[in-house]
């Protein structure tokens, strides 16, 4: 297992961000399936295996690519370090990329399964606000944690973790 963690720390040092966008691809599809079987019961008989490919493919895709970019100029906008730094980082992080996290992610699953607008927009208007207030119970810890003691190569597996 150690020498797995030291070559995965390997590549995320030398290719960070196919590393990090791949990985999170992965995570959304172990996360799926974790949904599927652990959550919803499904068997081998009703498992939606075109559902955990287009969540990975949302991973990688969407999620991945999003999410390191954001990271990455959240460290470009604040430059300093320690409690202060992690504390606007975290604060930006909950007033700017939250909300449009949440409010594009809703439409981008609805798009890759062929949903109609009208039921994207049903949806979003359903979802939103509960998924924010639930978002704001633990996310602002995680991410104040995150900026605080994690490197910037291995946030986004942090955030993948917490969400899974």
């Amino acid at each position: 297992m150690a020498g797995l963690w030291r070559g995965y720390m390997r590549l995320a040092q030398f290719y960070p961000f196919r590393t990090q966008v791949g990985t999170t691809g992965v995570l959304f599809l172990i996360g799926d399936a974790i949904a599927q079987v652990g959550v919803q019961g499904r068997t081998r008989d009703n498992y939606d295996y075109v559902r955990t490919a287009r969540m990975a493919a949302i991973g990688l895709v969407w999620v991945g690519p999003v999410m390191r970019t954001w990271l990455v100029t959240l460290d470009r906008l604040v430059v300093s370090t320690g409690p202060s730094a992690a504390i606007k980082k975290m604060c930006l992080d909950q007033t700017l990329m939250a909300p449009f996290f949440l409010g594009t992610f809703y439409p981008v699953v609805g798009l890759s399964r062929g949903d109609s607008w009208e039921d994207i927009k049903q949806l979003v208007k359903k979802e939103y606000v509960s998924t924010m207030l639930n978002n704001y119970k633990i996310w602002p810890a995680v991410q104040l944690a995150n900026f605080y003691f994690v490197p910037l190569n291995l946030r986004l597996l942090v955030i993948n973790m917490v969400a899974l």
